[in-house]
């Protein structure tokens, strides 16, 4: 019976071992919403007005807009954050996603309904999906829908039981759980906890 308990233990470290990582959860977002503070009003509205939802056949692109790299570097400095080159360009694009976060509360908002739906159909979300969706939408450029993506995300929000009165506010959430997890991967990578682009 012994042996069968080691044999059983030395099985299960051997898994543990070979498995792949376990998403690590979500990133402190807070030097992010320092440095948001930090910019100045004409380039939060930029970051906003650039931020553009494609719609295609059964999917969507979103088009992020490109944070300016001298405005960057003056809100981390401002937030007494000390980045290297690469960490700035990570911030950069953290930044023109949180810009879309708010563009996806104003919506929410504009429906009637409240904007802090984002965050708790955010906890409904599988953090594996959570992160690996995050670190592909947190890189630069725009990005195509998924479909297994979209039913995660779809299955977030019916599992957080919103209740809207407007059934057009679900859109915005949807909208805003794609956006909150590409600042998580965006600062995931900024923090050097994410694999390169």
């Amino acid at each position: 019976m012994r042996s069968f308990a080691l044999f059983s233990a030395s099985i299960l470290v051997s898994i543990a071992l070979s498995a792949p990582a376990i998403a690590e959860g979500a990133p402190d977002l807070s030097p992010l919403a320092c440095a948001w503070g930090k910019l100045p009003d004409a380039e939060q509205t930029r970051l906003r007005e650039e931020f553009k939802v494609e719609l295609g056949d059964g999917g969507f692109t979103l088009h992020f807009g490109t944070a300016t790299p001298s405005e960057t570097m003056e809100a981390a400095r401002a937030c007494q954050l000390t980045l290297a080159a690469p960490q700035l360009e990570h911030l950069g694009l953290a930044l023109s996603r949180h810009a879309a976060e708010e563009k996806a509360r104003k919506g929410i908002a504009d429906k009637g309904e409240k904007p802090d739906s984002i965050s708790v159909a955010l906890e409904k979300m599988h953090e594996g999906k959570r992160e690996m969706i995050g670190n592909k939408y947190g890189c630069p450029g725009s990005h195509t829908s998924v479909s297994e993506w979209d039913e995660s995300v779809k299955g977030a929000v019916r599992r957080a039981n919103l209740r809207f009165k407007d059934g057009r506010a679900y859109a915005w959430v949807s909208l805003g759980l794609y956006t909150v997890m590409a600042q998580e991967g965006a600062i995931r990578r900024m923090s050097g906890k994410a694999d390169a682009c």
